[in-house]
């Protein structure tokens, strides 16, 4: 019976250490990494789950991380204090092959070289690359063949070639970045799919501020893109969602949509381009409850090969309101409940407006009072049987207008909004001589209905 008993407390104490050690094997370690020391080395002795913390200095390295579930991340959470260097400026300053890697709160520099890049993800899935400053490198940041990865709260600034660019990657979140002065800001190519791009400020880059080239059902939505040669410029990527953009002074054309079809283009305000938008070889989207106000050549241009588009529940507020070449594209929806782009109680066609207040909907017959004109508009190419009016009690704030703007703009002609723009890759558009020879230098204001029921601008 004695030897029974101490069989079982053995047994029960073999059992109890290697729950011990199993538990401890699995534990995450905690490794600092003080200046004068290497971080690559704390990595080559991590193992999944571990956490490196990186105190404030200066680290000369290049960094290549292939342990799973790996989080590296500055002490202080300021990338101004935790500066890594490219130890040879012909690699990249970080290269990740691994799943589920954290990078956060990281000046990265110095990586100058053709190809190479601040931060460079191939392969990876569900990393997160937060709060860097990648900025004044040859490229900031790079996924290859990367899926389901987070990039937020990033700076991508004055980058010799791009801000940011995806290759073969979809499904990624670009949120809240700033990517400003690079040659182009945002580019996504060669099947790149189902990326949600949101809430960036994407401004000043020679180029295009986004470049979507075959790469199709993404999301683009509530940046400011301002600035740029061109705002956003699509080519051969169908079924995107281009939606609550701000789109202002970019130089040449906010959106450039080309060989691209049933795209949603929704919500933008697309404001004081030379043209706002353009359709090329475009077939079977929609654009819908975008305001187009202020652009000096066109608000809306389509070439005559664009086919069996809806545009309906615009405001058009332009010198040149559409420059259309066929009459193959439907100008309003039908009649139904809901709250127009200028606070009517029905939807149906758009606002035909003029910058000096006597566009055809600052200025048509509305009888019945119920937003819609009593006529139907005609314009070259442009049939609209349902046209917008003001209300008297608008359901929501009408959109905002400049009345201090000076819309001539002598050295662009509208019927060259008609020509080609094509390339096959982003670095075939490098001459970029166009510029805005007009500037706004008036005082915002609002756009109201005097006592006759005429859309007048009054200065806030």
């Amino acid at each position: 019976m004695r030897g029974i008993y101490i069989n079982r407390f053995i047994s029960l104490f073999l059992a109890f250490l290697i729950f011990i050690l199993g538990s401890s094997t699995g534990t995450a370690v905690e490794i600092l990494v003080q200046p004068g020391e290497s971080i690559q080395a704390a990595v080559n002795n991590t193992s999944s789950g571990d956490v490196i913390i990186v105190k404030p200095g200066n680290y000369t390295e290049n960094i290549v991380i292939g342990t799973q579930n790996l989080t590296i991340m500055s002490d202080s959470g300021n990338p101004e204090d935790t500066v890594i260097t490219a130890n040879n400026p012909g690699a990249n300053v970080f290269r990740i092959w691994a799943n589920n890697t954290t990078i956060s709160g990281f000046k990265v520099r110095s990586a100058q070289h053709a190809r190479v890049t601040g931060i460079y993800l191939t392969g990876c899935s569900y990393c997160d690359i937060c709060n860097n400053d990648l900025s004044e490198n040859y490229l900031g940041l790079y996924l290859s063949n990367s899926k389901n990865n987070t990039i937020s709260d990033n700076k991508m600034n004055l980058s010799g070639k791009y801000g940011v660019q995806l290759m073969h990657s979809e499904g990624n979140v670009l949120s809240n970045n700033s990517v400003d002065s690079n040659h182009h800001g945002v580019v996504l190519e060669n099947n790149c799919s189902d990326n949600n791009l949101t809430g960036n400020l994407v401004g000043s880059n020679a180029g295009f501020g986004f470049y979507l080239i075959n790469s199709s059902s993404n999301n683009l939505s509530n940046n400011t893109i301002s600035r740029n040669d061109m705002g956003i410029y699509l080519t051969n990527s169908n079924l995107s969602i281009i939606s609550e953009n701000s789109l202002f002074e970019n130089i040449r054309y906010g959106m450039w949509i080309s060989h691209s079809n049933y795209s949603l283009i929704s919500g933008n305000a697309v404001k004081e381009s030379n043209w706002g938008i353009r359709l090329n070889y475009t077939d079977n989207s929609t654009l819908s409850g975008n305001i187009l106000a202020f652009n000096y050549v066109s608000g809306l241009s389509m070439c005559p090969a664009c086919d069996n588009n809806t545009i309906f529940n615009n405001y058009l507020n332009n010198t040149l309101n559409v420059h259309v070449g066929n009459r193959r594209n439907t100008w309003n929806t039908v009649k139904k409940t809901g709250t127009n782009i200028v606070g009517g109680p029905y939807m149906g066609g758009n606002f035909w407006a003029s910058p000096d207040g006597t566009g055809f909907s600052q200025t048509a017959p509305d009888r019945d009072k119920n937003g819609i004109a009593d006529m139907k508009y005609n314009g070259t190419n442009v049939t609209d049987y349902l046209p917008l009016v003001p209300v008297s009690d608008p359901q929501q704030e009408l959109p905002v207008t400049d009345p201090g703007t000076d819309f001539i703009n002598p050295g662009i002609n509208p019927a060259d909004s008609g020509a080609e723009l094509e390339t096959s890759s982003p670095d075939e558009l490098t001459d970029l001589t166009a510029s805005k020879t007009t500037e706004n230098s008036g005082p915002a204001g609002s756009l109201n209905n005097d006592s006759a029921g005429k859309a007048v601008y009054h200065r806030l």
